[in-house]
C-alpha cells in the first residue's frame, strides 16, 4: 500500500491554526468565549524584550504607549485594534504595536476604546476621535499617522470622518490592514472565501454589526458607513488585504472608491494571506514583508516633531 506523504505545516498553516484554536467556527460561541479565546491567542505573540511599554491616558482614553528600541519619540502613530467592535484589546495588541513602532521609527499609542454591546455606537468613534485629536494637537499632523486593522480600520475612517466634520486636522497618512468598512455585510467575498477564511464569517460580522450599531442606520449614523460617504478628503492611504479572506471585497471596493474620489491610495493584495496576517510577524515571512511596506509608506510621509 502506497504511503501518503505528510506535508510539514507552513508558517501560514500555523497562523490559520492559531485563529481556529482561538475562536469558535462560523462566528459561534458566546461573547465571553470569543473574547477569551482571542486574548489568549494575542498573548502568544511575543513582545520584543527591548520595547518600552507605558500605560497612559490620551484624549480621555486609557491605553498603552509602545516604543521599539531606538524609535523616534517625536513621530507618533495611533493604532486601533481589530475584533469586530466586540472583542480585542489594547493590551493584546502590544506585540503588534511594537513591530509597527520598529517598522515606522515611531512611538505608537494603542487606545482601549469601548466595545459593544456594553458600549454601542458611537462610543468607539468618540474614543478614537478624542485620541486622534489629542495626538494631532500634541505633535502636529506632519508627525502623526493612524493605523487600524479589521474593525479598527473601519473605526479609523469613522473617527477621521467625525474629526473632519468638526474642522480638525488630518494625520499625514493612514494605514488600513484587512479593514471592515462595509457593515451591510453584503459583499460577494463572504461567500467566495467562506470555506477558506479561518476566523471571519458573514454570520460573525452580522452578529458583531448588530451589537455595535444597536439599530443605527446609514442615514442616522453616516460615520459608521464610510462606503456611503465622500472620502475625498482622506490623507494618503496604504490599503493591504489578504487574498484568502472574506473581507477582501471591503478593501477592493474601498480602493476603487478612494481612487475615484481623488485620494492617493496604494492598494495591495497579499495572495493566500489570512485576515490581519501582519499580527504573525514572529514567524510569517509575508507578515514581515507587510511591516516593511507599512514602514516605507509611513517613513516617506511623516517627520519628527522633536
Amino acid at each position: 500500500m502506497e504511503e501518503t506523504e505528510v506535508r510539514e505545516p507552513t508558517p501560514l498553516d500555523r497562523a490559520a491554526a492559531m485563529y481556529r484554536d482561538a475562536l469558535p467556527a462560523g462566528g459561534g460561541g458566546s461573547l465571553q468565549e470569543r473574547r477569551g479565546g482571542f486574548e489568549a491567542m494575542l498573548a502568544r505573540l511575543p513582545i520584543p524584550g527591548d520595547a518600552a511599554i507605558t500605560a497612559d491616558t490620551v484624549g480621555g482614553v486609557d491605553g498603552f504607549w509602545v516604543q521599539a528600541a531606538g524609535a523616534d519619540g517625536g513621530r507618533v502613530g495611533v493604532m486601533l485594534h481589530g475584533g469586530g467592535y466586540i472583542i480585542g484589546s489594547a493590551e493584546g495588541y502590544r506585540a503588534y504595536a511594537a513591530e509597527v513602532s520598529r517598522a515606522t521609527n515611531a512611538r505608537v499609542f494603542v487606545p482601549e476604546y469601548r466595545l459593544a454591546p456594553e458600549h454601542p455606537f458611537p462610543s468607539a468613534v468618540e474614543d478614537a476621535r478624542g485620541v486622534f485629536a489629542a495626538v494631532l494637537n500634541e505633535v502636529g499632523p506632519q508627525s502623526c499617522f493612524v493605523i487600524g486593522d479589521s474593525a479598527g480600520g473601519g473605526l479609523v475612517l469613522s473617527a477621521l470622518w467625525e474629526l473632519r466634520h468638526d474642522g480638525g486636522p488630518m494625520p499625514a497618512c493612514v494605514v488600513l490592514v484587512s479593514p471592515l468598512v462595509d457593515l451591510t455585510v453584503t459583499n460577494a467575498s463572504y461567500d467566495e472565501f467562506a470555506d477558506i477564511d479561518p476566523i471571519v464569517s458573514r454570520r460573525g460580522i452580522q452578529r458583531a454589526a448588530e451589537f455595535y450599531l444597536d439599530g443605527w442606520g446609514p442615514d442616522e449614523a453616516p460615520a459608521a458607513y464610510p462606503m456611503r460617504s465622500d472620502l475625498g478628503w482622506l490623507s494618503p492611504c496604504l490599503l493591504l488585504v489578504g487574498g484568502a479572506e472574506v473581507l477582501l471585497d471591503d478593501s477592493r471596493n474601498l480602493a476603487v472608491k478612494l481612487e475615484r474620489e481623488g485620494v492617493h491610495v496604494e492598494y495591495r493584495v497579499y495572495e493566500d494571506m489570512v485576515h490581519v496576517w501582519p499580527l504573525f510577524s514572529a514567524f510569517l515571512p509575508e507578515a514581515q514583508e507587510a511591516l516593511r511596506e507599512i514602514g516605507a509608506f509611513v517613513n516617506d510621509r511623516i517627520i519628527s516633531a522633536s
